[in-house]
């Protein structure tokens, strides 16, 4: 690990490492339908599972600002959240509130305030029983990617009695009965014995969902039940991997949620951004009960629209440790040493009480299941989404927010192995989700535009170089910034940090001796960088990531790079 240090730099830049350029961001005062009159302010909820986050955003000089913010408990109600955020506001500066609200700050008149409200929406079960393997495991994937707990049988495998006591059993909210369509030469008989075995199961459990994928005859539902809440879809796609925006996953994921659910708003707040930034956005949103992937990117042509991809990843949560090998990929990120029964007891405390134990080793736990996390949230979603590089990647949910700002850098780079540059942030006030609420693109985007310096906290820019031979003198960075020039040795193997305070930009101005992988190959490389709270950080480790086998010198190396980016960490 090894630090340098930049002069401070002027504003900060927008664009992406690997844009030529952006253009200047609008500055409409268009309000948010629903929200708040054009000279007032209103609040923004966030209610997830472990946590409720609010914030007030009120005008200040024609423009949208972020004002206040904090989070409670999920239990915690809304109106004192609200009451505890106008309190420490007025207590910080009465006169911003009678400038942003156009009233004097006296009195609790703020508790009445519009209020933009997302929701996550916890996984619920459901009972998948398809014609064949084959197409169980379509029907699957798409509905493991729309956000549902899947349990799931084929006729082709599965008796029908086990077929409907797995469809029956205590926490199923809802049934897909899917063939493929045409279906196949040994699913056309199947197909009647599947609408039989969904009548029997739906006079079972009265009020059940039931989707019906492809053809799949009504007559058995319909003879059993006068008004059975059937719902056709769209047959599973013929190949693995299926599109993040197919018919199938789309259907079932509104299905699922609601029109409040956060990880939907999140989507199309990430279209927002995109198109308001000019770049490839990437969102990593991780929380106690689920995680999303989405994808945002902007029309190459330069147009209005963009294209977004979303693929939820419920095995993903963040103390869901519950599959083969989770608790050993949570063991090898974490630097303090514990046997396996301590530490799955930690973890399942921390998943009964996701606000305890916040201090000392706690943070550092935290830390390490954040990682084990984002790795299955990759392994979930790259066969769809895949792993191409993006300009900007950011942390939402609240996971992020139990770890240093710099911290955060460090995770999402231990993770994300990519050749190339990326800008890192997170949803510090959790805005992403209510703002994306708002129905209409164009109020959104506005919006986006006018808090664009205040909705994301910037942690700085990561540089990851393919190829580099570890222990030896990989070449040297020369940062030029307002303030001066500073330049940097770079050894492979390790991190080196250089200071570039939030706010700041520059060009980092890359020799190498050999000839790494940087997106292109080559020696040479000039790229524009952003600061943050951890600042531009050089990562000449390896890619994918090699650690040590033996557990303490993981430990200790580990240990050593988690120091630099997290000085609250107690040794």
């Amino acid at each position: 690990m090894s630090r340098a240090e930049a002069e401070p730099a002027g504003p900060l830049d927008d664009r992406g490492p690997d844009s030529p350029g952006a253009a200047s961001l609008p500055s409409p005062s268009v309000t948010p339908a629903g929200a708040a009159d054009p000279h007032g302010a209103f609040v923004t909820l966030d209610q997830g599972t472990a946590t409720l986050a609010g914030a007030i955003v009120g005008r200040v000089d024609g423009r949208w600002r972020l004002l206040a913010a904090t989070a409670l408990p999920a239990g915690s109600d809304r109106d004192a959240l609200t009451r505890l955020l106008v309190d420490r506001l007025r207590a910080a500066d009465p006169d911003l509130v009678e400038a942003a609200l156009g009233r004097p700050g006296g009195g609790h008149e703020l508790l009445d305030l519009p209020r933009l409200m997302a929701r996550s929406v916890p996984a619920a079960t459901l009972a998948v029983i398809a014609a064949t393997e084959r197409t169980r495991a379509l029907l699957e994937e798409a509905a493991a990617g729309a956000g549902w707990n899947v349990v799931a049988g084929s006729a082709e495998r599965t008796d029908p009695l086990e077929l409907t006591r797995m469809a029956t059993r205590p926490g199923v909210a809802a049934l897909l009965v899917g063939v493929a369509d045409p279906p196949d030469s040994d699913e056309r008989d199947l197909a009647a014995e599947l609408a039989v075995a969904a009548a029997g199961i739906a006079a079972r459990r009265p009020g059940m969902r039931i989707f019906l994928a492809g053809p799949i005859p009504e007559a058995p539902l319909l003879d059993i039940l006068r008004d059975p809440d059937l719902v056709r879809l769209a047959a599973p796609a013929r190949a693995p991997g299926e599109p993040a925006a197919s018919d199938l996953r789309m259907a079932l994921a509104d299905a699922r949620r609601g029109p409040t659910d956060s990880r939907r708003a999140i989507a199309a707040a990430a279209g927002s951004l995109a198109r308001v930034l000019g770049l490839r956005v990437e969102i990593l949103e991780i929380g106690v009960a689920g995680a999303t992937r989405i994808l945002a990117s902007p029309r190459p042509d330069g147009g209005s629209g963009v294209r977004v991809e979303v693929l939820e990843a419920p095995e993903a949560a963040l103390f869901r440790v519950s599959s083969p090998g989770a608790i050993d990929r949570v063991d090898y990120w974490f630097t303090q040493g514990l046997d396996r029964a301590r530490l799955r007891d930690r973890l399942a405390e921390l998943a009964m009480a996701p606000w305890s134990d916040l201090e000392g080793d706690g943070a550092l736990l935290r830390g390490a299941a954040l990682r084990a996390a984002l790795e299955r949230l990759l392994v979930a979603t790259v066969p769809v989404l895949g792993d191409g590089s993006v300009d900007l990647v950011i942390g939402a949910g609240g996971a992020w927010s139990a770890v240093p700002g710099p911290a955060a850098a460090h995770v999402i780079a231990d993770v994300i192995r990519r050749p190339g540059a990326m800008q890192i942030a997170i949803d510090h006030a959790r805005l992403l989700g209510p703002i994306g609420t708002i129905d209409d693109d164009a109020e959104r985007d506005a919006l986006v535009a006018d808090l664009a310096e205040d909705l994301l906290l910037r942690l700085g820019t990561v540089v990851t170089p393919r190829g580099m031979r570890p222990n030896r003198l990989a070449g040297q960075l020369a940062l030029t910034t307002s303030g001066g020039r500073s330049e940097v040795d770079l050894v492979a193997g390790g991190l080196t940090l250089v200071d570039l305070p939030p706010g700041a930009r520059g060009t980092a101005e890359l020799s190498f001796r050999g000839t790494p992988d940087l997106g292109p190959r080559g020696r040479r490389f000039q790229i524009p960088v952003t600061g943050g709270l951890a600042g531009l950080l050089l990562d000449l480790r390896d890619i994918p990531l090699r650690l040590p086998e033996r557990p303490d010198r993981r430990r200790e190396l580990l240990g050593t790079w988690e120091a630099a980016l997290w000085p609250e960490r107690d040794a």
